[in-house]
């Protein structure tokens, strides 16, 4: 199981993004199939203003990376359109899978 905490700003980043790339609306999708930890207790969780820590579990985890590596960019995992922060967050994800 992995842990990706993400912020509200961070949840709208990803929504702003959508069906351009895959680390829009499949990243959504696929962290919205995951058991997750929140302030926020209700069916839309995903828009509240608070942290939402993830639990991942290890197929889910590699779909997210799998999805990453098919972007076209310079690095392994590339995660367009995303501040330095957030894209250095999901590739410490990513490179942390086993």
């Amino acid at each position: 199981m992995y842990n990706l905490t993400l912020t509200s700003s961070e949840r709208k980043a990803i929504d702003w993004v959508g069906y351009r790339y895959s680390n829009g609306d499949d990243l959504m999708n696929l962290l919205c199939n995951c058991n997750y930890i929140s302030s926020w207790h209700t069916s839309d969780a995903w828009n509240s203003d608070v942290d939402i820590t993830f639990n991942i579990p290890e197929h889910i985890a590699w779909e997210i990376a799998i999805n990453a590596s098919n972007e076209d960019g310079d690095l392994p995992y590339n995660f367009p359109c995303f501040s330095d922060e957030l894209t250095s967050k999901l590739l410490r994800f990513c490179v942390n899978i086993i």
